[in-house]
């Protein structure tokens, strides 16, 4: 029995890996044609005669882009380009071609090297535009999700004409539920059935997420195979963006057996997850039009979202409701008790906010229980089942027999476990009774398995008539609600005894920073002050013969210097007005104020650059008291300090007169680290050091936006790590692409092109997509770089870039015409990029620009 059993999951997990997006075939009602990067054919399918007056072997090797005209080729490149931006296929509608008397529906995707363009006879069955908006319309109609969901399978039958349209929601193990349905009076109705997770294996489920539209005109039609030179059949091709593409063998049959002529999927994806599917059936064969494929396809999308509204809502509803009903519960649990009575003891309370039988909470290896729940010795084996499984925050079983024999239980059958620690094995445990459960199945959904060709082959079931499964061991399922409602218990319990430890932690580590930083300070300080105190001792020495004098002027000079490091220390809290700052660092030196020169506007720095400035200037002061001009070798020594203010911000400059000659910065220490470093590190700013026999020169750009003008307190709002700082210019060697401008009417491809300059470096970049608002934009500035497309709708961008040219930017074309698009003489030398655009020819063309990116 037990080799049966492992012969049969073998079966599903050989049936789990069938490659079925590579089957390298195509059902009847299009052909296919595959491209190289070159536009040149290289497989079609075999197909294609049925619907042209050509050859397949006249075709083979030629370049498509030279069969069609040139509107034509830059519409499937843009087509292309929007394809590999969204990862799934686009559309052209009511094209025509050559060799081909009808004109077609163009489904356009790429895969891997090959370019896939799929083409279906354009029906006249009337315009679709109208369909997402008479869909939609009906959707806001419904205030409840019941209602919704019978909405929608009505309204998508009524817009498709399919005899039978079902909602079918994936549940937690894998398995499926028909939760509504539309069907006409002849079809078997399926509502309320239950499908084996194993009717659409893995992969399906994959393919069904990335290609929200499946249709299958014709289960009985006949299938094609892509070929390629040689007519050999080709089964290498990813078809998993193809709406062409033929399915397996065994999904035919189980359509056969069901009694289905044609199908169609829409897939419906909430939060990144296959919630559920749309399914269509009917009783005869059914070609659905390509625009109206397009346009289901933008309403599976729009349902998605709007169905991931309404069930987020509806989770937040129940979660309001429960964090008031466990609002109650933690008022309960300050009484100075354990915490696992105070929790076992609101079982009553937590009735109201679950559907529970019994509660169980093991903290710190102590177990409390309450209401039907495990014994000590059964949550010891539950305990050691749950540390082996992967780490979740809530693991939920309806069958705990199902996981081990020792937790069958007369009472218990489900629990949710809720983890609150690892370490040690916190939990709390909301257990359930066991119900007789009855679970309606669409056919037994046991795998039937048949001799073919000599091997066991998997065949899908004959018949889909109700099959009622009966357990006795099983609670009833956990919901999602349910699991929403457990989250918001799990996160009381852990607010109410983490919280506390988590701040005393966040402080910790923030105070550890802080110390670490004062300590490197205040080591640098240390051993700087007797060197300060020595400078200030024989400056003052100099001039003053009495003793009495000497004295007064020496205390002065270190108070003063002592005000200097109070400033530093008090610096970050409020805006500082730049000359007070210099006129406290200065004053321990000022023996003779005709030494200085302080000469500029009046302006005040915010409070996240004050700081970083005192630092420095505390630096070149000490500097220059210690090795420059107001040092005790220096008798006619000066400083001029003088700044000024441009359109980039506040450059201050630094000059030293008459001290001792200097022939180079000496050996780099911290100091002089500080100098160099903290105003371009921490302000995004420019710092500049040369040396002459005169003394150290010194210039500072302070960023504008760290200025403030007039006499006036600013807010530490004023400026924050969060500001983009202007990009630093370098020599015009290696420009560096501070701005861009995009002139491109696809907002998609505007978008994809807009994140690849992003990552290069370039931070600002607007987008334009027309001429006018374009020449708007470069009347008010002036961008680094420009990318034009070449047709923007009915006109073309040759005349603005002439005017670029004038305004000597440089700008590149895009455009999916390729490099052979004729361009005026005056734009002769510009170069052209091809849509799709590879991001690395992308970089080197503005890297020839000189640019550094």
């Amino acid at each position: 029995m037990h080799n049966k059993a492992s012969e049969l999951l073998s079966l599903v997990n050989q049936c789990d890996k069938e490659p079925i997006h590579l089957l390298g075939k195509i059902q009847k009602h299009g052909f296919m044609i595959i491209v190289d990067k070159a536009g040149v054919v290289t497989h079609l399918s075999e197909n294609l005669e049925h619907f042209a007056n050509v050859s397949r072997d006249n075709l083979i090797g030629q370049s498509l882009w030279d069969l069609l005209d040139r509107k034509l080729v830059h519409a499937i490149r843009g087509a292309q380009s929007q394809a590999m931006i969204l990862s799934k296929a686009t559309y052209l509608h009511s094209i025509s071609i050559p060799y081909f008397e009808d004109k077609f529906d163009l489904c356009i995707h790429q895969s891997a090297e090959h370019l896939i363009l799929e083409f279906e006879k354009l029906e006249s069955a009337g315009k679709y535009e109208g369909v997402i908006t008479a869909l939609m319309a009906q959707m806001s109609m419904f205030s409840e999700l019941d209602d919704l969901y019978q909405g929608l399978v009505e309204s998508v039958r009524t817009a498709t004409g399919h005899d039978r349209v079902m909602l079918y929601q994936f549940l937690a193990d894998g398995s499926g539920e028909v939760i509504a349905e539309s069907t006409t009076s002849d079809m078997t109705p399926f509502l309320g059935l239950r499908y084996p997770a194993s009717d659409i294996p893995r992969q399906a489920r994959q393919l069904y997420k990335k290609n929200l539209i499946r249709t299958i005109s014709d289960v009985n039609g006949e299938t094609y195979n892509i070929v390629g030179k040689g007519k050999e059949n080709t089964d290498s091709i990813d078809l998993s963006l193809s709406r062409l593409r033929a399915v397996s063998e065994v999904h035919i049959q189980y359509l056969k057996n069901m009694k289905v002529g044609a199908s169609m999927s829409i897939s419906l994806i909430v939060e990144g997850e296959l919630w559920g599917l749309i399914a269509c059936h009917h009783n005869s064969k059914k070609v659905i039009p390509g625009r109206l494929v397009a346009q289901l396809e933008l309403f599976a999308e729009m349902f998605s979202l709007e169905l991931s509204r309404r069930l987020v809502n509806e989770r937040i509803r129940v979660s309001e409701k429960a964090n008031a009903t466990f609002t109650r519960v933690l008022s309960n649990l300050s009484l100075g008790r354990s915490l696992n009575n105070a929790i076992a003891e609101q079982l009553s309370l937590l009735k109201t906010l679950i559907d529970i039988d019994g509660i169980g909470c093991i903290f710190s290896s102590e177990y409390t229980k309450s209401g039907a729940a495990f014994s000590s010795r059964k949550i010891k084996r539950l305990t050691a089942i749950l540390a082996e499984l992967p780490d979740e925050e809530i693991h939920q079983f309806d069958n705990l027999a199902d996981i081990d024999d020792s937790l069958a239980d007369t009472q218990v059958a489900g629990v949710l476990a809720l983890k609150i620690s690892s370490q040690p094995m916190d939990y709390i445990f909301l257990f359930r009774n066991s119900v007789v459960n009855q679970v309606s199945w669409a056919g037994n959904p046991s795998k039937r398995v048949e001799l073919k060709d000599g091997e066991e082959v998997l065949t899908p079931r004959a018949s889909f008539e109700k099959w009622v499964e009966t357990n006795e061991s099983t609670s009833t399922p956990w919901t999602t609600l349910d699991i929403e409602r457990a989250k918001s218990i799990r996160l009381g319990v852990m607010e109410l005894t983490i919280r506390h430890l988590h701040e005393k932690e966040q402080l910790q580590r923030e105070a550890k920073k802080r110390l670490e930083l004062l300590i490197g300070e205040l080591n640098h300080r240390v051993r700087n002050i007797l060197n300060l105190v020595s400078a200030i001792i024989g400056q003052t020495s100099q001039n003053k013969k009495d003793i009495d004098e000497f004295v007064i002027s020496l205390s002065s000079r270190i108070s003063a210097l002592a005000l200097g490091h109070d400033q530093l220390t008090h610096a970050s809290y409020n805006s500082v007005r730049f000359k007070d700052l210099l006129h406290n660092e200065l004053k321990a030196y000022m023996i003779k104020e005709s030494s200085f020169k302080i000469e500029g506007p009046d302006i005040y720095l915010v409070p996240f650059a004050v700081t970083p400035i005192v630092l420095v200037f505390h630096e070149m002061i000490t500097n220059a008291a210690k090795y420059g001009a107001l040092s005790a070798t220096s008798n006619d020594g000066k400083v001029a300090i003088t700044w000024d203010l441009d359109e980039k911000g506040c450059i201050i400059k630094w000059e030293e007169l008459g001290g001792p000659p200097l022939h180079g910065l000496g050996e780099e220490g911290f100091g002089m680290t500080v100098i160099k470093s903290v105003i371009p590190h921490e302000l995004k700013g420019k710092t500049s050091l040369s040396t002459k026999i005169t003394g150290l020169n010194a210039e500072f750009l302070i960023p504008r936006k760290y200025i403030k003008f007039g006499n006036r307190q600013t807010s530490t709002h004023d400026a924050t790590h969060d500001e983009k700082p202007q990009a630093d210019s370098k020599a015009n060697t290696e420009k560096i692409l501070t701005s861009a401008l995009i002139v491109e009417d696809n907002l998609l491809i505007s978008l994809d092109l807009k994140k690849h300059l992003k990552q290069l470096g370039i931070d600002k970049i607007d987008i334009f997509g027309d001429i006018n608002s374009a020449r708007a934009a470069l009347a008010k500035v002036k961008p680094s770089m420009m990318f034009l497309d070449v047709h923007l709708g009915n006109e073309n961008t040759f005349q603005l870039g002439i005017e670029i040219q004038k305004l000597s930017i440089p700008f590149l074309f895009i455009t999916g015409y390729g490099a052979a698009i004729e361009l005026p003489d005056e734009l002769s030398d510009v170069d052209i990029l091809t849509k799709p655009v590879d991001t690395a020819l992308l970089k080197r063309s503005i890297e020839a620009f000189g640019f550094k990116v």
